[in-house]
């Protein structure tokens, strides 16, 4: 893909527009402003100017982050973008770690994709860890 281009930025609109392509849970734009500042690294990926994929990671700056809303348009799922959205937010984190530093980043991946993380390098120990996840609206 000669015309993709990777942005360390997320406007709020795409952030919308892309929860929308693959259906999930409407956010309204002030919550997403909010949320994309208080993001430690955002990633977006344009192909001729069209915003098709983003991810993010939020933690505490220090120790340990998450990687989330790791999503890519329908249309453009399976051609390896996702795994640049992922292998550009881990190397912003190496980019801004310290000798001899570490940092820990974990995933709570959607339904059916596990197997993605692992191709990307994290670890999936069953006996280790279970992930849950509480939606809270007022």
């Amino acid at each position: 893909m000669d015309n993709l281009k990777i942005s360390s930025d997320i406007k709020p609109k795409d952030f919308i527009s892309i929860r929308e392509s693959v259906k999930w849970n409407k956010i309204n734009y002030s919550q997403v402003e909010k949320a994309l500042k208080n993001s430690m690294f955002n990633i977006s990926i344009f192909i001729d100017d069209y915003c098709v994929g983003m991810g993010r990671v939020v933690g505490d700056n220090v120790l340990k982050g998450m990687l989330t809303d790791i999503i890519i348009r329908p249309e453009y799922q399976g051609k390896g973008i996702g795994k640049i959205i992922v292998t550009s937010l881990i190397k912003q984190i190496e980019n801004k770690l310290e000798e001899n530093e570490v940092f820990q980043l974990e995933a709570s991946p959607t339904c059916n994709k596990r197997d993605f993380y692992i191709k990307c390098g994290f670890k999936y120990k069953p006996e280790n860890q279970d992930g849950v996840y509480l939606w809270i609206k007022k």
